[in-house]
């Protein structure tokens, strides 16, 4: 497996403050990287010495901060300040009305530019995947990004097309830990459009997290097997 190409959503973790032993798990069961849910319960990210705890922990257990990814309901505007002391590929952001979510993505970018930060809309949040694309192209004047989150795809009855619509813009693949995805299909076309990852586990969190972890540890294995064998 190329290392960075599979990792965790700290979802699984609930709202309850991020521990070492949470990370060293994710790290255990093989995963790279992770995306953090920047939930303030889980870890306050407006608080500077929370993140260089956060960084030190990283570090500790080997993983590497693929995204962060933003609910509505916090402050995408400092989460993406995490970038100024852990290296930050990708923040994810939620999408609302057309008009108010581009003048958050061009206020957001004026921050994110300079720590080499690249914005990305949820793809659960805005439909059909069509309508994301065409505000990606023409509904925004600064470069987004897209994470396709593969189990809202399947259930809207495209998931192939949907990767190959959103394939220029790409940024990162959420993926369901359980589901009867069609992987081959699925995979093929990831490998066909030229994303190698991340692609990232996330579930709600039902359930020891450790149960949760080794359900993705399974699926990873059943999903790499696609990935060398086409």
């Amino acid at each position: 497996m190329d290392r960075g190409r599979f990792g965790i959503s700290t979802r699984i973790f609930r709202a309850q403050p991020l521990r070492r032993e949470d990370l060293a798990g994710i790290a255990a069961h093989g995963f790279d990287v992770v995306e953090l849910v920047a939930a303030r319960s889980s870890l306050d990210y407006t608080n500077p010495a929370a993140v260089a705890d956060f960084q030190q922990r990283l570090a500790e257990t080997g993983l590497a901060l693929h995204t962060v990814h933003v609910p509505l309901d916090e402050r995408a505007e400092e989460a993406v300040l995490v970038a100024r002391r852990i290296p930050l590929p990708a923040l994810i952001v939620q999408a609302t009305t057309p008009r108010e979510t581009a003048k958050a993505l061009e206020k957001l970018a004026s921050i994110a530019e300079p720590l080499q930060v690249t914005l990305a809309i949820d793809s659960a949040s805005m439909s059909p995947i069509g309508s994301l694309v065409h505000f990606v192209e023409h509904g925004v004047d600064v470069k987004v990004g897209v994470c396709l989150d593969f189990a809202r795809a399947h259930r809207e009855g495209g998931l192939v097309d949907a990767i190959e619509t959103v394939a220029e813009y790409l940024v990162s693949a959420r993926l369901p830990i359980d589901g009867n995805l069609d992987w081959a299909a699925a995979m093929t076309t990831a490998q066909k459009v030229g994303f190698e990852g991340p692609f990232v586990f996330d579930a709600e969190p039902r359930g020891p997290a450790s149960a949760l972890l080794a359900r993705a540890r399974s699926s990873r294995e059943k999903i790499r097997q696609w990935l060398t064998s086409t």
